[in-house]
């Protein structure tokens, strides 16, 4: 059994017996329209005061079939703590930390929140991270990037709405994002509505089809969140 699937079945282990404790339990599956990829995600979070983990175990068809012959996509441990200053501003600092059959990632961030007194529900957020990826193999290079996140976030009786804009921009030379550059961008809207403990949502976004040409797709994801 290889060193991956060996954490993902201690993290299976892990979650699972952790379930009756849980604060949070999410699926969602998602598609990308032009190069017909499926990938699915299982997640479960809690927290303990301002403490807050999560781990999330990934998905995808050994072709992009939707839930066909789905293969180990790897891992994601995130784990944060929240310093709430006052009734407006919030700073997360956080680790979240992905394993995939080609190597670790490393993504130290920093999330800052300000919750506005004149519109009641709206929220803008701003987030750093730095992806640190360590690829597997001799002559494997390892890659590192800037990632830097916007967010505009409104609340209305039991709907969600979201805006998010991710500028990403490379810090290894020779590591190519996006039309043969070494920037990128990414835009997604959500919207959930909450019914109770459950939170179906949906989610679209404008993302690149490859690293060497400027073609778009849109990615659409559907998910559920349940809370206990």
């Amino acid at each position: 059994m290889s060193t991956l699937n060996k954490v993902t079945v201690a993290l299976v282990s892990v979650f699972a017996t952790a379930a009756v404790s849980a604060a949070s339990f999410d699926v969602r599956t998602e598609y990308k329209h032009t190069s017909k990829e499926h990938a699915t995600r299982v997640k479960m979070g809690d927290s303990i005061g301002n403490f807050y983990y999560s781990g999330e175990l990934k998905f995808k068809g050994e072709e992009g079939a939707f839930l066909k012959d789905l293969q180990n996509n790897g891992w994601e441990l995130d784990l944060g703590y929240r310093f709430k200053l006052n009734d407006n501003w919030t700073i997360q600092p956080g680790m979240p930390i992905e394993a995939r059959s080609k190597g670790m990632t490393y993504k130290p961030q920093l999330r800052v929140t300000y919750a506005l007194d004149s519109v009641e529900g709206l929220s803008l957020s701003g987030r750093y991270r730095y992806d640190i990826r360590q690829n597997n193999g001799e002559d494997a290079q390892n890659e590192r990037r800037h990632r830097i996140t916007a967010n505009l976030n409104y609340s209305l009786n039991e709907w969600r709405f979201g805006l998010e804009g991710n500028y990403y921009k490379a810090d290894t030379d020779g590591y190519i994002l996006y039309n043969n550059k070494d920037t990128n961008y990414e835009l997604n809207a959500t919207a959930r509505r909450h019914f109770g403990q459950w939170a179906p949502y949906v989610e679209f976004g404008d993302v690149n089809v490859d690293s060497t040409t400027d073609r778009r797709e849109l990615r659409s994801r559907v998910g559920v969140t349940y809370s206990f």
